[in-house]
């Protein structure tokens, strides 16, 4: 056929992005480009050069790329490519290889995955680590008589165990599928039931932020439905389903471990490079979900392609993509160890903006994944994550899932890191892979994805009758690895030939429509198909439609999509529907909200839901989902002449319920921020307008439960801030899950913050209470508990109370009856501060129980509620930072600097020789009387106090002995390793420490046996020579300058951390 190109259109206004020099000339990039230029004899002088060889030569630039890529395979590396021209196209037919193998043949030390998990708990793997545990599990599975070409399922959470789930069932040719357990039980039986999967892996574990179906039951309900299984294998310690299982279960952790010097007997055989690693799943458009086959080779080379050289990712770098097992995005990111790389995985819920970009900055995360709509909610909530956290590290920003709009570019810029270029990418599922995505050497332009992919020849095909249109269909015109083997069931390649080549033969056509820039950018427009999106996840009408079928009222219905640029991911779903008879109201409405949600997901849940008189229908019956999205949008419709009834369109374009009727009904805030709430009738309208707009589901019921309307973890949050301002007050996130609803609320509200402290649901024993002397054994318990990483037992805990500072020591407790759920912990000393004698008072601790974590918040904001106080906090946490800026303390963002032993000579042959003192008498002898009192108060905690003498100069400096844990690499394991420093808490006369200070190093590093010296840089005018590294702590004081004290009178003196 010929294919003919959409013209280019104008390019974006000037880019937010461009590579320097240095960054082009050190890129994989350039360095794959000179190779090839090189090995094939062709210039190849820029990034175009390349692309065209990649797709005119597309034989010579896989082979060349399976050779630079150095990955462990055997076998003929011709040919490159069988049937070049057809949809029956293989690559590299004679060559063989073990998926699992290749990833896992990083150097045996090096980091390769990290699990970070809610509440804070982390673990990490080295290669060597990941390959044992691996190999221990695919033996595992061999024993449960698991082979290759079999079917091994997963409904699992983004965690360590499903990635050693995935590459054992890889390691031994099985195949793996799998999907997330926020998925309603009939949705997963449609994917898994077809592949007749011999071993599910299932988490059994409820966790504070699951809703719906405890996701035991699904598992149960599940396990019924597949009878071919053999085995079940949790992957965590949650309780066997009610009622026997008729299969086995085994645990993950019993059948990884083993003793350390076991080695298990596993072969790594290499399969044929089109061996069959994946089974992905379509949104189910047309009827159930097409089971997708992938292959091993394809998908390796593919995203060892992407990785290295579209994404400059290299041993070393950390990889984090906001992804759940449900999605390929989680499949490609495991594909990263594949090039050394670290991957960093999180298991847990969107707590609020600053949750994603928490973890990229504690894990120094050098590439972060993650969709336009979370920017959005970032964008709308005012984070700055630039300001708020330490995004050094951070080298590139990935954004897939919808579309990018034009402005998110700049809030990028302007308020993460103007120096990282944001990269638009898009691909899909039938692909594993993207069509369009990034460039290291290329600028980034508004709007733009950088290019095409390498060896994939995307075009945008225009409509024929419009010459002059940009905008095409995206196809692509060559063969490429990561194509599909075929669908499940599809012996004769019939329904693979329908999904992708029917349309256009010999091309593959995706169902989304594109521009190309004339600068080599391209411009994502949405679907030309029936898939939506929605909030960046994609969804097959086909499944919705089933689901709806089981209602008697309805006759038709029809899902489409609308593009809403302010809405998270850039549209919304609208669902029509034809009623039998009678009208659609609001009890109508909210059983099909909940049965979708209940059957389906939160996306299957529409944002409208319109009853017409008819659906767009062509002249050979079909219903057109074309012609009934171009009417929502208001847009003409393409193929209005080949429909029996255009006159439907009308009607459906001009319903009142598309319009932003919903988004412009804001309820009256004269009192926002006040606190001041009006009579409760009107707070439920109030209310009710502020779930329409923030949820965009229209209309909600005083009583609907919120939660079965779709709303997801980022909808809930933004439903939360929202209702905040409208209350002028905290609300605690465990009101909104206690009583998901606009009654629940409203009562909340209206009972006043001491009554959210016990809400009237099954924790009504729930209550605080100021801190008394019988709490102190069980605090310190629970602390011990809740802290356990820290090392720290109960009656270490014991010193935060009783010390002998000139202020009692206190703190607040969370009550359920009489067991102790959460504490917050302060220390109160007077100190000087701008000059006045105050009582400051530093927060020692925060913690609640995690089946409590909704009364973290509350807790927080009445231990703080006295406005007139002083509040330091010098320890936080990622959680707890969120958590006091919230309350409206002022980050003091600076630096520690580390001091090593005799980093520089100077100051050791001055003129003036210093004497330090360390005899504690004569120290005490030489203070003033609030130094005095300092020295007595810190005596008894093992602080070691001097003074340092020049002429009749002096300095008063308190010095702990603290221990910092590193990692080190021992056997196949990451172990921790504690480092002693010496850390200065306080410097009476910091001009005269920087004066001596490498004696005064010296001398105190000698005494505490200490590696490093650490202090405050502020303490130097100067800065000295040494290491920085960021620090942060906060403070809330009615103070004009609020500066904050030392390090004395807190956590650091008393406790070993």
């Amino acid at each position: 056929m010929t294919v003919l190109r959409a013209p280019a259109a104008a390019p974006s206004d000037e880019a937010v992005y461009r590579p320097d020099s240095q960054t082009v000339a050190q890129s994989q990039m350039t360095a794959f480009r000179q190779w090839c230029a090189g090995r094939a004899g062709q210039p190849l002088s820029d990034e175009a050069a390349l692309d065209r060889f990649s797709v005119e030569e597309f034989r010579s630039f896989w082979r060349l790329l399976l050779e630079w890529s150095a990955l462990p395979v055997e076998g003929e590396r011709e040919p490159v490519c069988t049937d070049g021209g057809g949809e029956a196209a293989q690559f590299f037919p004679n060559l063989r290889l073990n998926y699992a193998e290749c990833l896992l043949a990083g150097s045996a030390k090096l980091p390769a995955l990290t699990a970070c998990h809610a509440g804070g708990r982390r673990e990490q793997f080295t290669y060597e680590a990941l390959r044992l545990a691996v190999a221990r599990l695919a033996v595992a599975l061999r024993h449960l008589g698991v082979g290759r070409g079999d079917h091994v399922a997963a409904i699992a959470r983004n965690n360590a165990e499903a990635a050693i789930a995935a590459l054992a069932a890889a390691a031994i040719g099985a195949t793996f599928a799998s999907c997330a357990p926020d998925m309603g039980a009939p949705a997963m039986l449609a994917r898994f039931a077809p592949l007749c999967p011999a071993v599910l892996f299932a988490c059994l574990r409820a966790e504070p932020w699951d809703t719906g179906i405890p996701t035991g039951e699904k598992v149960a309900a599940v396990v019924a439905g597949l009878p071919g299984l053999t085995a079940v294998v949790a992957l965590d310690d949650g309780p066997v389903p009610a009622g026997e299982l008729p299969v086995a279960l085994h645990r993950f952790a019993e059948l990884t471990e083993a003793p350390a010097d076991e080695q298990p007997q596993l072969e790594w055989p290499r399969n044929p490079f089109n061996a069959a690693l994946f089974t992905l799943f379509s949104s189910g458009t047309t009827g159930a979900p097409k089971c997708i086959r992938h292959g091993a080779g394809g998908t390796l080379l593919e995203h060892m392609k992407e990785h290295r050289l579209h994404c400059d990712l290299r041993p070393g770098d950390k990889l984090f993509f906001q992804t759940s097992c449900g999605w390929m995005m989680w499949n490609w990111q495991l594909s990263a160890l594949a090039s050394g790389v670290e991957i960093v995985l999180y298991d847990g819920p969107l707590e609020g903006p600053e949750t994603f970009w928490r973890i990229a900055a504690d894990e120094r995360v050098t590439v972060f994944g993650t969709n336009p709509a979370y920017l959005q909610f970032c964008e709308a909530a005012g984070f700055s994550p630039g300001r708020m956290h330490d995004l050094s590290g951070l080298r590139g920003i990935l954004s897939t899932g919808s579309i990018l709009q034009p402005r998110q570019y700049d809030w990028v810029r302007d308020h993460v890191k103007a120096e990282v270029p944001l990269q638009s990418i898009s691909g899909g599922t039938d692909i594993i892979g993207c069509f369009v995505l990034g460039n290291p050497n290329l600028p980034v332009y508004r709007g733009e994805a950088q290019c095409r992919s390498l060896g994939l020849d995307v075009r945008a095909l225009l409509p024929r009758d419009e010459p002059e249109a940009r905008i095409g269909e995206l196809i692509c015109a060559n063969p490429f690895p990561s194509r599909p083997l075929g669908l499940h069931g599809d012996a004769d390649g019939t329904r693979f030939h329908a999904a992708y080549f029917s349309q256009h033969p010999g091309v593959w056509t995706h169902g989304d429509l594109i521009e190309e820039t004339s600068h080599g950018g391209w411009k994502l427009h949405g679907r030309s198909d029936g898939v939506l999106n929605v909030r960046g996840i994609r969804v097959g009408t086909a499944e919705i439609y089933r689901i709806l079928g089981e209602f008697e009222e309805i006759g038709e219905a029809m899902a489409v999509e609308q593009q809403a640029e302010n809405e998270p991911g850039g549209t919304r779903m609208v669902l029509l529907v034809v009623l039998r008879e009678g009208a659609l109201d609001a009890a109508l409405m909210r059983r099909i909200r909940e049965e979708l949600a209940r059957c389906g997901s939160p996306a299957f849940v529409p944002a409208r839901i319109l009853q017409v008189e008819a659906l767009p229908t062509t002249f050979n019956g079909k219903r057109s989902e074309t012609a009934a999205r171009d009417a929502v949008n208001g847009r003409p419709a393409r193929n209005r002449e080949a429909l029996q009834n255009p006159e439907c369109l009308e009607a459906i374009a001009r319903h009142p319920a598309l319009g932003s009727a919903v988004a412009a009904k804001v309820p009256d805030l004269a009192n926002l921020g006040l606190g001041v709430l009006p009579s409760i009738e009107r707070m439920r309208h109030d209310l009710q307008l502020i779930a329409e707009r923030v949820l965009d589901v229209s209309p909600i019921g005083w009583s609907d439960n919120l939660l079965n309307l779709g709303a997801d973890s980022l909808a809930m949050v933004n439903l939360l801030v929202e209702v905040e301002r409208y209350a002028g007050r905290a609300l605690p996130f465990q009101t909104l899950l206690s009583a998901p609803s606009v009654e629940g609320l409203s009562a909340a509200l209206s009972a006043g913050p001491e009554a959210e402290k016990s809400p009237p649901d099954e924790r009504s024993k729930l209550r605080f209470r100021a801190m008394v002397l019988e709490d102190r054994e069980p605090v310190c318990r629970f602390l011990e508990s809740t802290f356990r990483g820290s090392g720290i037992k109960a009656p270490t805990w014991q010193k935060l109370f009783e010390h002998r500072w000139s202020e009692p020591a206190h703190g607040l407790v969370l009550l359920d009856g009489s067991e102790v759920v959460g504490f917050l912990g302060i220390v109160a000393a007077r100190r000087q501060l701008d000059g006045r004698s105050v009582v400051v008072h530093n927060i020692t601790s925060w913690a609640v129980d995690a089946r409590y974590r909704g009364w973290g918040m509350a807790l927080l904001a009445a231990a703080l509620q006295d406005e007139e106080l002083t509040y330091t906090a010098l320890t936080p946490g990622p959680t707890s930072w969120a958590a006091l800026l919230a309350q409206r303390f002022v980050p003091r963002d600076t630096h520690r600097v580390i001091l090593p032993p005799l980093w520089s000579s100077r100051g050791l042959f001055g003129v003036s020789k210093p004497v330090i003192c360390f005899d504690p008498a004569a120290v005490r002898a030489m203070l003033t009387p609030e130094q005095g009192q300092i020295f007595d108060d810190h005596a008894p905690y093992d602080c070691l106090q001097l003074t340092v003498r020049d002429g009749s100069d002096y300095a008063y400096l308190v010095v702990k002995r603290r221990t910092h844990r590193v990692a080190a690499r021992r056997l196949e394991r990451i172990v921790r390793l504690r480092v002693p420093y010496s850390d200065i808490l306080h410097c009476s006369a910091p001009d005269l420490l920087s004066r001596h200070l490498e004696r005064v190093k010296l001398a105190i590093l000698r005494r505490q046996r200490t590696a490093a010296l650490v202090a405050d840089a502020r303490l130097f005018g100067r800065q000295p020579a040494g290491v920085l590294i960021p620090a942060r702590s906060c403070y809330r004081s009615p103070a004009r300058t609020g500066s904050i004290p030392d390090a004395l009178y807190s956590e650091i003196v008393l406790l070993p951390i």
